[in-house]
């Protein structure tokens, strides 16, 4: 046997295992730089969702600001009967009430007419009131007008305020002197022609 080959022979064994170590290390630094680049890949899409959550966040602390702010507003406007359901028929036994209770005219007649929509009539009466309490409503369900007509008989003009302001101060809802005609002067007083036009803001509806 050679030199040569005696020493490959005894050699063998740790060149094994040099190759071996070699092929170890050579596994552990492509695992690594594949590992590294997985994890910075993984870091990089959970900055972005955490990005993505901390945008919705804010847009809810936004709403929620938003209701707090305007909800003390809002439910003033309900208790008005600004916002939700019109509560009509309450409006004329309040001005029946009031009538008896200050025992104003002889006679009292009233129509209250169907309700119209704001945005067809062109007014506009309501837009900033229910922009405030309640924008999410817009374009769902348009503001309404309801005009609610009276006459009576037999009072003066300080009598016919004086029933104004009363039933002003004890209906739930807002309105506004639309018209208001005077005539047939006698001694018991004249006749009054007026016309109410309350607003109200409907609530949208829910979907079930």
């Amino acid at each position: 046997m050679t030199p040569e080959r005696e020493i490959f022979q005894r050699s063998r064994r740790r060149l094994n295992i040099l190759g071996a170590s070699i092929f170890f290390a050579l596994t552990l630094v492509f695992g690594s730089i594949y590992l590294r680049d997985s994890l910075i890949k993984s870091l990089a899409t959970s900055q972005g969702l955490l990005g993505a959550r901390t945008a919705t966040l804010n847009l809810k602390q936004g709403d929620l600001s938003s209701i707090r702010t305007h909800i003390a507003r809002y439910r003033e406007l309900r208790q008005q009967g600004l916002v939700g359901n019109a509560e009509r028929e309450s409006w004329v036994e309040q001005l029946v009430a009031t009538r008896s209770e200050l025992g104003v005219a002889e006679m009292l007649n009233y129509v209250l007419k169907p309700p119209r929509s704001v945005a067809e009539d062109g007014s506009g009466e309501l837009a900033a009131a229910s922009s405030a309490a309640n924008p999410d409503a817009q374009g769902a369900d348009s503001a309404m007008y309801h005009d609610l007509d009276f006459e009576i008989r037999g009072s003066h003009e300080g009598e016919l305020l004086a029933l104004l302001n009363e039933y002003r101060s004890k209906v739930k809802g807002r309105f506004r002197m639309q018209s208001c005609r005077l005539g047939s002067p006698g001694s018991n007083g004249l006749v009054a022609q007026c016309t109410l036009r309350f607003f109200n803001q409907p609530e949208p509806a829910k979907n079930k």
